[in-house]
């Protein structure tokens, strides 16, 4: 009992000491309650999200100028919102802006920017210039706001406390271990690609490139590069009859923009997701000395080869198609659409359109079928974070395998979901010890462990949340 008490009495006093720390932290530019400050440094928006930064303005009519660099990409918006229209503006994306940033002329002081809007205002208030990231992938940017009366408040200075320099004593420690088979992973997209055995032994770098994924027979890895030649790429690994690990690489396919490339469980077929249709440049009206922008809208649609690469199919799939699946019958694609949640489709001509799966929450990620195609692992966001969850294949009975720790204080995701051979366990990434690292769960959430420890400290991975396929397991 007195164990008990003093175990109560420490909490109290950790989460009496810790919690003012953890609200002073630096802003994290998600609204209009927590904007970043426009300091001009590089900072970087999700795919597909927002950031804020605001300033303060008396409303003296005086010139406000929000400069916007973004290294020349055309899917990212800058809208400038009112104190009303930024209170609007979080229950509906579609409320009108005050302004929309535009492309500066070629002869003006503001060329060297990619978006440039200039105003002022007859009324005061905390105003907001807001980026939209509409690519699918981040995008690094800088905002610089200016003006002779824009006003900005003293960034707070956290209280540095010694407590937070000690390992958290109450989050849930996960024992290390090996698991069976081999692995193939990408340390980021487009950079190197790994093959390791499950108990990390024999790392073999056999390429470059994004999203790699095992050949039924474990003997290939197709992937994809977005460098010229861009497309659909083959890779020979641990085949003694075809050559060593990494030799004989073939383009199979040619198109800009390919990513998370999947072999059909018979070996004859390979789908993947590309850049295809839609607006890829931002379009500018001008009317009576206004310009309006309308930002940049690309597809992003399946395509179906044969191994060979030939023999190009479309399915009818949603506009936002990433991820694409192979169910049990080789036929059948599940696929992940934000705006939606996950649809599947049917890859045989002239089939009818796509269907809705999982609804419930449409923010999800990397859909992946179990090798006998009776589930579907995927990343879900809740609320700041994300993690995995998996589905029967005909949507029924929504599994959580991974959770928050009630126990830490710090936010963790849980993403690039791949099964085990043997479709019992699930491997996944995860940033819980301050970093990307690989870890593996029981369908029922049970026996976390963390695996390929050695591997990942020695060779650190970058994941951006935009449905990359980072690791493949096979036998």
């Amino acid at each position: 009992m007195k164990q008990l008490k003093g175990l109560i009495l420490l909490a109290i006093l950790f989460t009496a000491i810790v919690v003012p720390t953890v609200f002073a932290d630096a802003p994290t530019g998600t609204g209009p309650q927590d904007p970043f400050y426009a300091t001009g440094q590089w900072q970087t928006v999700a795919p597909n999200a927002t950031g804020w930064y605001y300033f303060d303005y008396p409303g003296d009519r005086s010139k406000v100028e929000v400069d916007l660099d973004a290294n020349g990409n055309r899917n990212v918006q800058l809208l400038i919102l009112t104190p009303e229209q930024a209170r609007a503006y979080v229950q509906d994306p579609t409320t009108k802006p005050v302004g929309n940033g535009t492309i500066p002329g070629a002869n003006t002081q503001a060329s060297n920017h990619d978006l440039v809007w200039l105003g002022g205002f007859n009324f005061g208030g905390r105003f907001f210039a807001v980026v939209v990231n509409r690519d699918a992938s981040p995008v690094p940017v800088r905002v610089t706001i200016s003006g002779s009366n824009v006003l900005f408040a003293p960034t707070p200075t956290p209280t540095v406390n010694p407590l937070l320099l000690l390992p958290n004593p109450f989050a849930t420690r996960v024992p290390t271990g090996t698991i069976q088979g081999k692995l193939v992973f990408q340390d980021a997209s487009g950079g190197n690609i790994f093959t390791v055995n499950g108990d990390g032994s024999q790392l073999t770098r056999v390429t470059y490139g994004l999203d790699p994924n095992w050949s039924p027979d474990g003997k290939q890895i197709i992937f994809s590069r977005w460098n010229q030649p861009a497309g659909l790429f083959l890779v020979n690994v641990g085949d003694p009859l075809q050559g060593a690990d990494g030799t004989n690489e073939q383009a199979l396919f040619g198109s800009e923009k390919l990513i998370s490339p999947q072999w059909s469980s018979d070996g004859t077929k390979i789908a993947f997701a590309r850049q295809w249709g839609g607006s890829t440049d931002d379009t500018q009206f001008c009317f009576r000395g206004a310009c309006f922008t309308f930002a940049a809208n690309p597809h992003w649609k399946i395509g179906v080869v044969n191994a060979s690469g030939s023999n190009l199919l479309q399915p009818p799939c949603s506009n936002y198609c990433f991820s694409p699946t192979w169910a049990g019958d080789n036929r059948t694609l599940a696929y992940a659409d934000a705006t939606f949640g996950i649809l599947t489709t049917d890859t045989t001509p002239n089939s009818g359109p796509a269907s809705n799966l999982f609804t419930q929450n449409p923010a999800v990620q990397s859909t992946v079928y179990s090798p006998d195609g009776s589930k579907i692992a995927f990343m879900v966001r809740q609320a700041d974070h994300w993690e995995i969850n998996w589905i029967n294949a005909d949507g029924a009975n929504v599994t959580a395998v991974t959770f928050a720790d009630p126990l830490s204080f710090q936010v963790v995701n849980n993403v690039a979901p791949a099964w085990s051979p043997d479709g019992k366990q699930i491997l996944f990434l995860s940033d819980r010890n301050g970093k990307w690292e690989f870890f593996v769960v029981n369908l029922d959430g049970t026996g976390l462990t963390q695996v390929l420890k050695n591997v990942t400290d020695a060779n650190p991975i970058r994941y951006n949340f935009s449905n990359e396929r980072v690791v493949d397991w096979t036998r």
